[in-house]
């Protein structure tokens, strides 16, 4: 129906490299996924920074490997890096390799940039934040930091598109300088900033799109749209940026949909576990495409490995939602 069928998978953790690829060629191909979006972050083993190293990194010889099985079976390997929030959260248990949010004020782990440079954090000396660190948006430093680390990874990953992230940015605009300035403005001149380098290296930029929707409006809650007012970036960013419209609550309607399209940009559905939203949204977004729907992206959220095994042996996942996720995965896409 849709041009792209694609997957959200975290990066395998080192033991679980192998059953990644065989699930990518043995599971995701026969099933006509042409598109894997692999959540990096920071674990890859940069060598221009690498002190942003993350937790249990890829290779070059591991990321060769995940994009030989993609080249393969004729599937785009997109790696994806957080550059907005998601910059700091704790460890699911097993862990998963993921740096997970939180639902009140605690003291976590940054991840590997504010590790490295904590004045790049929003929310510098403050010791307990709300659901995870954000990166400070006027701080020109730190997109030139996050442009040099996309300029790696899509080298290593041989790609001409890159997932920005930039979802769920509760502290967005908080800082003394970044409260000074307009959210949207703030957050559209980020965006741009990095989709222009990545345009003029020659690829293309997808992005979450929550924070450029309004929860008001929308009727949708404060996870999937905006109350801070950043969805005004919606008419400023540029228009050639993917948008992952991602929702996993039940709605009647899914307006972001006629949102987007109405904005002017191509976007992809992106549902999760939830097997009846899930085909609540498809419904609503098939009913209302204008043309400008590319594809559908389903997210995970947990480690790839423990995916991998539970839909290729059958294994039980090790974390909470896993096989609720399988399960869907198994219903929708056979």
């Amino acid at each position: 129906m849709w041009e792209i069928k694609g997957i959200v998978l975290t990066a395998p953790l080192k033991g679980e490299i192998d059953n990644v690829i065989k699930f990518i060629d043995e599971y995701l191909a026969p099933r006509g996924f042409n598109t894997v979006i692999m959540q990096v972050r920071y674990r890859y083993e940069f060598k221009k920074h690498p002190e942003v190293t993350g937790y249990d990194p890829l290779s070059y010889g591991d990321v060769k490997s995940l994009l030989s099985v993609c080249r393969k079976n004729n599937i785009k390997l997109i790696p994806k890096m957080n550059l907005m929030g998601h910059q700091s959260g704790i460890h699911n248990e097993p862990t998963d390799g993921i740096l997970h949010g939180h639902n009140k004020p605690m003291a976590d782990e940054p991840d590997g940039l504010l590790r490295a440079y904590p004045q790049f954090d929003e929310q510098n000396g403050v010791e307990e934040v709300y659901y995870s660190r954000s990166i400070c948006l006027s701080n020109q430093e730190a997109r030139d930091t996050v442009c040099e680390l996309l300029d790696e990874l899509m080298d290593v990953f041989e790609a001409d598109s890159v997932h920005i992230g930039c979802d769920e940015g509760f502290s967005l605009g908080v800082c003394e300088k970044c409260a000074a300035k307009q959210r949207g403005e703030l957050f559209a001149s980020w965006i741009n900033g990095i989709n222009r380098h990545v345009r003029k290296r020659g690829g293309s930029v997808l992005m979450w799109g929550d924070r450029l929707l309004s929860s008001e409006t929308t009727g949708y809650d404060r996870w999937e749209a905006s109350d801070n007012g950043s969805y005004t970036a919606i008419d400023l960013i540029d228009k050639d940026i993917t948008i992952c419209d991602w929702h996993y609550n039940f709605y009647e309607t899914y307006p972001s949909v006629d949102v987007f399209g109405e904005a002017g940009f191509k976007i992809l559905i992106c549902p999760w576990r939830d097997k009846s939203s899930l085909e609540a949204f498809l419904n609503y977004a098939k009913a209302h495409d204008k043309g400008h729907i590319k594809g559908i992206l389903m997210t995970t959220w947990c480690g790839s490995g423990y995916l991998a095994r539970r839909l290729l042996y059958g294994e039980k996942g090790k974390w909470l939602h896993t096989e609720q996720i399988a399960s869907t995965v198994e219903e929708i896409f056979g």
